[in-house]
């Protein structure tokens, strides 16, 4: 989609650097924590399907100095069709990632989460070398680290190829 027809008023969309900085922001100000990540966080709500996600991806793109209301983005939404798609979620994701800086984003995701892992592996080797008989307790939470860390990079690669489709 290269516009947006808001409340008799048409805004240019574009996936870039801007729409970064403005999702970041958003996430941020609505978890009152600069900390939260509200690019992950939004690829996340696509993952997950999250028709919110797919709102507030569009009311971040719109290219203008004010954005529209969250509700005026949702109006506009669905007077156009988009939630009528079955594809959604992956043409917005597609959209995104059709911009060289937020594909690089993307790829920082995955590469965090496959950091995690092996560093939950590095910090296994070391559980072990310190673990005696009497206290497996800590060997067993460090080898359910590694799996979880594994799984959830695992996964989140699968879910981001099916977006993809």
């Amino acid at each position: 989609m290269n516009e947006l027809e808001i409340n008799g008023k048409t805004y240019p969309i574009k996936f870039n650097h801007r729409f970064y900085d403005r999702i970041v922001g958003e996430y941020a100000r609505k978890n009152k924590d600069s900390n939260v990540d509200g690019f992950n966080n939004l690829i996340e709500g696509l993952i997950s399907q999250d028709p919110d996600a797919v709102i507030n991806a569009y009311r971040c793109a719109c290219q203008s100095k004010s954005l529209p209301s969250v509700n005026a983005v949702g109006d506009a939404l669905e007077e156009s069709g988009v939630f009528d798609s079955a594809d959604v979620f992956n043409n917005v994701y597609k959209e995104i990632k059709a911009n060289g800086f937020l594909a690089m984003k993307i790829h920082h995701l995955l590469y965090l989460l496959k950091d995690a892992w092996k560093n939950s592996e590095v910090a296994l080797k070391v559980v072990r070398q310190k673990t005696n008989k009497s206290d497996q307790k800590n060997l067993r939470e460090a080898e359910l680290g590694v799996e979880v860390a594994k799984q959830n990079y695992e996964l989140a690669k699968k879910q981001l190829q099916e977006l993809s489709k």
